[in-house]
C-alpha cells in the first residue's frame, strides 16, 4: 500500500505539469491565431457606403466611358484618355488664374501625393495620379498649364485644348463651368464646380469627391480604392 501511494504521489505532479504545458501551449496558439486574424482583418478592411459618403465619395452606378478625347497635355502631346489607364486619377477642373479654390485644391492633391509616397510601397504609389484640366483655354495654353501644374508636382498631368474639346470632356464627366461676364477680355473669373473627378484604372469616370477636402480624407479614400474600388 505504501508503495502504491508513493507511485501516485510521484506521477501526479508529472501529469499536472503536462496538463499545464498543454493549456499554456494551446493559449499561445489561440492568441497567435487571433493576432493573425486581426491583422488580416485590418489589412483587408474596406470602408462601407456610409463611411465613403461621409468622406465625400460619390460613386457612379456604372463607370462612365470617355469618348473622342482630342486634347493636349502640358507637354503639347495628344491627350486621348489612355494616360488614365492603369492608375487611379484625382482630376480637378479649374483655371490657372483662379484666386482661391483651384490653388487650394491643388495643394491638397500635392499633400496627398506626398502622404501616399510616405505610406505606400512604390507599386501602390505609382497607381496614384493627380491631374489638372483647364476650363479657361483662352488664357491657359500648354505653357501656362505646364507652369501651373509644376508648382505642385512634376508627376501631375495637365490638360488643355480647344474650347469645344474641353467643353465636351467636361460634359462627359458632368463638370459645369461658365465665364462670368466682364468688361475685360483679360481680367475675368470662371465659375466652375469644385468636385474632384475620380477616374479608375480602365480610364473611365468612377465618381466624384465632394469638398471640403483634406489630406487625410483624400489619402484614406485612395487607400480604399486601390484595394476595393
Amino acid at each position: 500500500m505504501g508503495f502504491f501511494i508513493f507511485e501516485r504521489a510521484k506521477k501526479g505532479p508529472r501529469k499536472l505539469k503536462k496538463y499545464q504545458f498543454l493549456v499554456f501551449f494551446s493559449a499561445i496558439l489561440i492568441a497567435l491565431g487571433g493576432l493573425f486574424w486581426f491583422a488580416q482583418t485590418k489589412k483587408d478592411q474596406s470602408l462601407d457606403l456610409e463611411q465613403l459618403n461621409a468622406l465625400g465619395l460619390v460613386q457612379l452606378p456604372f463607370p462612365r466611358t470617355l469618348e473622342n478625347l482630342e486634347l493636349l497635355t502640358q507637354e503639347g502631346e495628344l491627350f486621348d484618355g489612355s494616360q488614365l489607364e492603369g492608375k487611379w486619377t484625382y482630376a480637378f477642373f479649374g483655371y490657372t488664374n483662379c484666386p482661391d479654390i483651384c490653388p487650394v485644391t491643388m495643394n491638397f492633391l500635392e499633400s496627398t501625393e506626398q502622404r501616399l509616397r510616405e505610406t505606400l510601397d512604390s507599386d501602390q504609389f505609382d497607381v496614384f495620379q493627380g491631374m489638372f484640366v483647364t476650363v479657361d483655354v483662352a488664357r491657359d495654353g500648354v505653357d501656362e498649364v505646364r507652369e501651373f501644374v509644376s508648382r505642385y508636382s512634376d508627376l501631375f498631368l495637365g490638360v488643355t485644348g480647344t474650347d469645344d474639346k474641353i467643353a465636351d470632356f467636361a460634359k462627359q464627366v458632368a463638370v459645369g463651368y461658365r465665364r462670368i461676364p466682364s468688361a475685360s477680355e483679360i481680367q475675368y473669373l470662371v465659375e466652375h464646380q469644385g468636385n474632384i473627378v475620380v477616374f479608375d484604372p480602365q480610364g473611365d469616370c468612377y465618381g466624384y469627391i465632394k469638398p471640403p477636402f483634406d489630406t487625410v480624407q483624400l489619402t484614406r479614400l485612395f487607400q480604399h480604392l486601390i484595394k476595393h474600388g
